[in-house]
């Protein structure tokens, strides 16, 4: 079962997730979230960065604005899957323990972290 995000860190990312079809829906997200809850919004990676198997945005919040951006991102992404985590100075932790998904779960490419 995929795990629902919570907020129980002080500050979060949120890894808006796309591909060729869908970089202009996800582009407007993101900048959408930003503009309505002034989250940081990242650069749109129109390829596979870090542990991501896709391309992505990155949004970064604190637990303040995450009560109302959860359920926004999550009526909006119109299909568009997201990872969200708690930041907490432990990469692996984070993409495993403090992950959690709208939309589908990703398998994510974690190699980079273990040493």
């Amino acid at each position: 079962m995929t795990k629902r995000p919570e907020n129980v860190h002080a500050h979060y990312h949120a890894h808006v997730y796309f591909g060729p079809d869908t970089v202009a829906q996800a582009t407007a997200l993101c900048r959408q979230a930003g503009e309505l809850f002034g989250v940081t919004v990242g650069r749109v990676h129109e390829r596979e960065v870090g542990p991501h198997p896709h391309w992505s945005c990155q949004l970064a919040f604190d637990s303040a604005q995450f009560e109302r951006l959860i359920p926004w991102l999550e009526q909006h992404r119109d299909g568009l899957d997201v990872l969200v985590h708690g930041l907490s100075g432990d990469a692996l932790a984070e993409h495993t323990t403090h992950a959690s998904w709208l939309g589908n779960e990703s398998e994510l490419k974690l190699d980079m972290f273990r040493h």
